[in-house]
């Protein structure tokens, strides 16, 4: 990681984590953007609630976790 790289990680861990994720997986970016397009932002958060339940996890715990207010 170069410096300028840190220092966005610094910045903006959230938006830094988004990026890698683009970067390593752009197929899987591409699918996320598909699928949340178009809707509300009350809209995004339901289908995210009901994604992260099919898969036995919990959004709100996990959004705790991270520092991430819903």
């Amino acid at each position: 990681m170069n410096m300028m790289n840190m220092m966005g990680a610094i910045q903006n861990p959230q938006m830094y984590f988004i990026n890698e994720l683009a970067r390593q997986n752009p197929e899987a970016m591409k699918q996320c953007q598909s699928m949340f397009e178009g809707k509300s932002r009350k809209q995004q958060v339901s289908a995210l609630r009901q994604l992260y339940k099919s898969k036995g996890m919990d959004l709100d715990a996990m959004a705790k976790q991270w520092g991430v207010q819903i």
